[in-house]
């Protein structure tokens, strides 16, 4: 079984992998898709660097990560990153029926950052 921590962690190598590719894609197209930058920086931002970190916090912090909140946290913190960048996708590419997931995406991005705060202060008043 992949525990929370490694399913956090892997699901940003992943975003990773896309952030770069995105990158190269910009860069060897030139100036024409550098509206897409946007896109670039949040798959790298959100996908990337935010579950990274949850993931390494979780990976000390055992019993937060045995939690039902944590398996919500990485639910929610992976449908808000998808959203969220599917939704700039929309806006910048423009497709009107991609870029409605930007609010939702921001929201449910907002409230994975929001559960970390009371896990992690959870742990803080338990330490």
């Amino acid at each position: 079984m992949i525990t929370i921590p490694h399913r956090f962690m892997l699901t940003g190598v992943l975003f990773a992998i896309v952030g770069m590719g995105v990158g190269i894609w910009m860069g060897s197209t030139g100036p024409a898709v550098f509206n897409f930058a946007p896109v670039h920086a949040h798959i790298n931002l959100v996908g990337w660097a935010t579950l990274m970190l949850f993931g390494l916090w979780y990976r000390g912090e055992a019993a937060a990560a045995g939690s039902t909140l944590a398996e919500v946290h990485y639910w929610v913190a992976l449908v808000g990153a998808v959203c969220l960048v599917l939704g700039i996708v929309g806006a910048v590419a423009p497709n009107p029926s991609l870029d409605l997931l930007v609010i939702p995406g921001s929201l449910l991005t907002l409230i994975s950052m929001l559960i970390f705060l009371w896990t992690v202060w959870k742990a803080s008043r338990k330490a």
